[in-house]
């Protein structure tokens, strides 16, 4: 049996919890998985490096970028907002978690965005202006406006925005 350690165990968790988070109507957890495995998120849960706010939001850029020409070759139309969901649940369940949310870069790292997220945010934060906002369409523009946004919560984990995700309250008010 060809050698199997902590990192890959890992990795195909992140996997299927990403895909399953951003899965409903959209593709194959085997086609989220080779775009995954398209970019370099494995090798940065593994070996996460010291970043800037900024630098993170350019490995974000890159990654969610290659994530939608991996599929878009696959012949499955992706929003940034998809593909940065895909990244948010990886690196959520592979470093942010494994971390227990003490990591520099978990503290960065941009949180899953969703329905339950933004209309909770929403109900507790109406002046951010968040209601119909559909993440499943965001552009990369809109994405990082939201980000912006959230990010003016001033939180010292951004992690700890998910208090708002709570999935028994997934009505919109």
């Amino acid at each position: 049996m060809e050698d199997y350690n902590f990192y890959d165990h890992m990795h195909n968790y992140a996997v299927w919890t990403a895909a399953r988070a951003v899965q409903r109507k959209f593709t194959k957890t085997k086609n989220i998985k080779s775009a995954i495995e398209a970019t370099d998120l494995k090798e940065f849960s593994q070996n996460p490096k010291s970043m800037t706010i900024e630098q993170f939001d350019n490995f974000h850029r890159i990654t969610s970028h290659k994530i939608i020409e991996h599929l878009d070759k696959l012949g499955i139309n992706a929003s940034y907002g998809q593909a940065a969901k895909i990244i948010a649940i990886y690196l959520k369940t592979s470093l942010v978690i494994r971390d227990s949310g003490q990591s520099q870069i978990s503290k960065i790292a941009h949180p899953p965005i969703d329905n339950i997220l933004l209309t909770n945010l929403n109900r507790n934060f109406p002046s951010l202006g968040l209601k119909g906002i559909r993440w499943t369409q965001l552009s990369e523009e809109k994405y990082f406006s939201l980000i912006g946004k959230l990010r003016s919560l001033n939180l010292d984990s951004f992690w700890k925005l998910e208090k708002y995700w709570q999935p028994d309250r997934t009505s919109t008010p």
